[in-house]
């Protein structure tokens, strides 16, 4: 077997998505917030269209935004 040493490792890149179910003010709107290292896309879920980059300076997705640029999701704070 070669001997391999690693001289330096970093990180370059990095993604996640992550899906939520959200109950705002008795509406039920399921979103996903997709992060990574260069950017942030939120999306919503409709029936019949299926996943949408959403317009986060209107509507419920700019309630959305705000509760998460404000750490709301952190650690599920979100009650």
């Amino acid at each position: 077997m070669a001997n391999i040493r690693i001289i330096e490792d970093k990180e370059v890149f990095w993604a996640t998505a992550t899906e939520y179910t959200l109950e705002i003010d008795g509406e039920t709107v399921v979103c996903k917030i997709e992060e990574n290292s260069n950017d942030t896309k939120f999306f919503e879920y409709t029936e019949g269209t299926g996943w949408e980059e959403s317009d986060i300076d209107n509507g419920i997705m700019a309630v959305i935004y705000a509760a998460w640029s404000d750490g709301d999701f952190a650690g599920n704070r979100i009650g």
